[in-house]
């Protein structure tokens, strides 16, 4: 399996490779960190099987580099898989718009990259949980996060943070340092959440809160 990188900077490439590197039959046959014409030199060069897109480039967006790479003519338009930092809402419809066989987030276990990569490389696709749970919501005909619309209220900015640091792992009296509020304060904002989202725990809000985006 032949891979060619197309990522933001040296120091993932360099641990991307470090990872690869443990996998049988994979090959990172080339790496470039700018798009356009560099990444058309590079297929042409290398014909890889695979192309591993950082979601964040320097020169432009992962998505459309995509785009380009399988629309990219004469041999086989290698598959391409997408590299995130975080996952960010909408992604997972654009990329799917734009060709993409698999959309991967970067704190996963190192194990997943190479199963991944096999997978799109064997024409199958791999998604992260939250883009995964993405489509089937527009597959159903909703809309990604419309629990957080469910209730009456929007959550305000300070109830996202709020969530944002729960979903961190932060007990009450942590997020109450964070914020410059009392701990009984959190308390409350935590049980008004849970109540808009129609939740009953920390660990379900912790996981809404990946699940949205907004960890």
């Amino acid at each position: 399996m032949r891979i060619l990188l197309v990522l933001g900077s040296s120091i993932s490439s360099n641990g991307i490779r470090r990872i690869l590197a443990k996998e049988p039959e994979t090959e990172v046959v080339e790496d470039v960190t700018q798009t356009g014409s560099d990444v058309f030199a590079a297929l042409a060069a290398v014909e890889p099987d695979v192309v591993l897109v950082d979601r964040d480039l320097p020169g432009g967006d992962g998505i459309a580099v995509v785009a380009d790479v399988v629309r990219s003519t004469g041999r086989r338009a290698p598959w391409a898989l997408l590299l995130a930092d975080a996952y960010r809402r909408g992604d997972a419809a654009r990329a799917a718009r734009a060709g993409a066989r698999g959309y991967l987030i970067k704190n996963q276990e190192a194990w997943t990259l190479g199963a991944a990569l096999k997978a799109v490389a064997g024409g199958e696709a791999w998604l992260s949980p939250q883009a995964a749970g993405e489509l089937l919501e527009e597959f159903r005909g909703g809309r990604p996060g419309r629990r957080e619309q469910r209730g009456a209220t929007p959550l305000t900015e300070r109830e996202r943070g709020v969530i944002r640091l729960i979903a961190y792992g932060c007990s009450n009296l942590e997020v109450a340092r964070e914020l410059g509020v009392s701990e009984s304060t959190v308390k409350t904002h935590v049980s008004r959440i849970l109540a808009k989202l129609d939740l009953r725990s920390r660990t379900q809000l912790a996981a809404f809160a990946r699940d949205l985006g907004i960890a």
